[in-house]
């Protein structure tokens, strides 16, 4: 079970960078849910796609570069360095993530928590307008 869980997570980073919303909420459960550091948490499909909508529409070159990923049960912890692009400008986000995987191998729930105050200062050097962040 524990291989199959590490294949899942890699698989949706691998989806991600495609960026395409529909395939992406496919990998959760109905209700399940997304948080990160500064947001509230998106719960089920309708919610989760319009994030990932939101954040596959202003960025383009993702990369996931995985420090560490471990799977314990039906938990898998990743240590990330997410990469993209935004208005030309590259992003750097260093990223620990939790990911609690139901019996059909489908995500739960997803938490990432990064420093929001260093993704905040990279916004704002590629142009962002965080006046209501």
């Amino acid at each position: 079970m524990a291989t199959n869980h590490e294949a899942t997570i890699r698989s949706f980073f691998d989806v991600w960078v495609e960026r395409d919303p529909a395939r992406l909420t496919e990998f959760f459960a109905d209700d399940g849910s997304w948080s990160e550091a500064n947001r509230p948490a998106a719960v089920g499909h309708e919610e989760i796609r319009a994030v990932f909508e939101m954040q596959t529409s202003f960025g383009s070159e993702f990369s996931f570069e995985f420090r560490n990923l471990a799977v314990v049960g039906d938990t898998v912890f990743t240590e990330r360095v997410d990469r993209f692009s935004l208005n030309d400008t590259p992003m750097t986000v260093h990223v620990a993530g939790v990911f609690e995987l139901g019996p059909d191998g489908r995500v739960r729930a997803w938490r990432d928590y990064y420093d929001w105050a260093d993704l905040e200062r990279q916004l704002v050097a590629a142009g962002v307008d965080m006046g209501g962040a």
